[in-house]
């Protein structure tokens, strides 16, 4: 685990005083910029000391979920809306990569239906969803990395380096609206880089959410994705602008 600073330790201690805290009342205790307190939390969370949800950060309670389980229950029914319209871009004899996260596992869930597809992930949750079902799954090896459930580094690299699918599925730590997707830590990102590449289309998959919580980690700009899947429930306006202004295509996926 990363050591974190004193003021890093300093915010730890005040979200645990109370459970949680919304980061914008961190902004004015310290004499630095927003950035860098989100920069902050962005340390903890990748050392799994908190979660973010919604503005918030929450102290994470080791004894019972494990990170990976607290992010799959945070906006669950909205990651399934979005699931149900990445499985309709699938179609029976593809070939597809499944990143790891909370809403890939839910296009995991949904693939039960489908005939001949092939599955290539680093995610631990998704390739035990798929285990008895009729889907080919290869799980990439390489480093585990606890807050996702996921395997990272060379190996990792090694295996996506080599393949060639018909679509990505990729998930994101966050969104910067002018940049692009983003993750927590820099092995992640740069292993999302190589499933990027392995597909000849891609499909960037993550709640609305995440347009607040930027992660630390740039791995693909808007160019790099061919479709955008999230939802409207907090995403900002000027987030559709920039899709149509840079000819994104995108999907919103809201409960009916």
């Amino acid at each position: 685990m990363q050591q974190i600073s004193k003021r890093q330790n300093e915010i730890l201690q005040i979200i645990k005083k109370n459970a949680s805290i919304n980061v914008k009342d961190l902004f004015p205790l310290y004499p630095v910029s927003s950035a860098t307190i989100r920069k902050d939390l962005s340390i903890l969370e990748e050392a799994n000391l908190i979660i973010r949800k919604r503005g918030e950060a929450h102290i994470v309670d080791s004894n019972t979920l494990t990170p990976f389980e607290l992010r799959s229950r945070i906006n669950h029914e909205i990651k399934v809306e979005i699931a149900k319209c990445a499985v309709n871009f699938i179609n029976d004899g593809d070939s597809i990569i499944l990143d790891s996260g909370t809403t890939t596992l839910e296009i995991a869930r949904l693939l039960s239906n489908k005939n001949s597809i092939t599955v290539l992930t680093n995610s631990l949750p998704v390739a035990t969803v798929l285990a008895n079902t009729q889907v080919s799954v290869s799980l990439s090896g390489g480093m585990l990395f606890s807050q996702n459930m996921s395997t990272q580094g060379p190996d990792a690299e090694a295996f996506f380096s080599r393949v060639k699918v018909d679509k990505a599925f990729i998930a994101a730590s966050g969104v910067r609206l002018n940049e692009g997707l983003a993750a927590l830590s820099p092995f992640e990102a740069h292993l999302k880089r190589f499933m990027i590449k392995a597909a000849n289309e891609v499909f960037g998959v993550f709640d609305s959410t995440k347009f607040d919580a930027a992660g630390i980690n740039l791995f693909a700009g808007y160019g790099d994705i061919d479709y955008v899947i999230t939802d409207k429930t907090h995403l900002p306006e000027m987030a559709l602008e920039k899709f149509e202004r840079d000819g994104l295509s995108y999907i919103l996926a809201d409960k009916q």
